[in-house]
């Protein structure tokens, strides 16, 4: 494959085989400081904060009191701050939300700096080395963490589940993004369009903002399962996953589909003459053909179930 055979979906083949990078717009991002900052998110969000070291993020989940989705996000130690990254657009909502939840008691500072910073994701096979490209002494595994400086400017590289293996999200003062821009592109990373990124993102059947991660579903049915602590102590919805999970009542699952023809976000998928689904996510992939993510019912969210779309009888093949 070359970029030449995917001209309309700019950055598509880099992200599989090179180097690319996604600017996430509207990526929120939270400083919490003062004594008492891991002791508050630890009790508002799913998991176990006192793993968080400078050099190894969480991934946790912000859930609401029926345990349903309100933010995904990625925890940073540094120095003696919490730096979090929220999901694109959430940035404000839930510092106002959890601004309502410190306690007269609790001394504790927040403060939305979302439009100090760009938040970018760097992904492809040659990701790593355009990492190194742009500085870094090395490259952070999965939930790790590098810190590098580019044009005096502070940045922090976050190792995270990526379009195609680890990708890395790098969090840069706006002052100092044109700098890391420039060198991006001396190192011939290609900026994805946000076709090409909607439709990698569906291919590595990863959860978005707006489609799977709302608060139409809890952490454990849309696949964040990883972010959810069962040894720590009491927050928020914690009584609903803790059951989901002692009484095996995970009823549905998101998954991955291949479909025969295009789908709509929002149909139902049926199997053995009953509604067990709902498409959440679509696109048509240059190497797979129509393919989405859904929300679908046990058992039939085994890889191999045969289901169809209700309104129009396209066959769908869980993958």
């Amino acid at each position: 494959m070359s970029h030449q055979e995917y001209p309309l979906l700019p950055g598509y083949h880099a992200a599989l085989e090179a180097s690319a990078y996604f600017i996430q717009t509207q990526a929120g991002c939270l400083r919490i400081g003062d004594q008492d900052r891991s002791a508050f998110l630890q009790r508002q969000t799913t998991n176990d904060l006192s793993s968080l070291l400078p050099e190894r993020s969480v991934l946790t989940v912000l859930v609401s009191p029926t345990a349903r989705i309100l933010d995904v996000l990625r925890v940073n130690q540094v120095g003696d701050e919490l730096i979090v990254l929220t999901l694109p657009g959430h940035g404000g909502d839930t510092a106002r939300y959890l601004k309502k939840r410190i306690f007269f008691m609790d001394k504790v500072r927040l403060e939305d700096e979302s439009e100090r910073f760009v938040q970018v994701d760097l992904e492809g096979l040659q990701a790593g080395n355009a990492l190194l490209g742009l500085g870094f002494s090395m490259t952070p595994d999965l939930d790790g963490v590098a810190m590098g400086e580019i044009g005096g400017e502070a940045v922090i590289a976050d190792g995270q589940r990526g379009l195609s293996g680890t990708g890395y999200r790098l969090l840069v003062p706006s002052a100092g993004w044109n700098t890391v821009e420039q060198k991006l592109t001396g190192a011939r990373a290609e900026q994805l369009s946000d076709e090409s990124y909607h439709i990698l993102r569906v291919e590595a059947g990863l959860p978005a903002a707006g489609a799977e991660l709302t608060e139409e579903f809890t952490p454990l049915e849309a696949g964040l399962d990883y972010a959810v602590s069962g040894a720590k102590g009491c927050y928020t919805g914690q009584e609903v996953l803790a059951r989901q999970t002692t009484y095996d009542k995970v009823t549905q699952h998101l998954v991955c589909l291949r479909l025969d023809a295009p789908a709509r976000v929002g149909e139902r998928l049926w199997a053995e003459g009953k509604s067990v689904g709902v498409i959440t996510s679509t696109a048509t992939s240059p190497r797979l053909g129509a393919i989405a993510l859904g929300m679908v019912r046990r058992p039939y969210h085994e890889a191999g179930a045969a289901l169809v779309l209700g309104a129009s009888g396209v066959k769908v093949v869980v993958c």
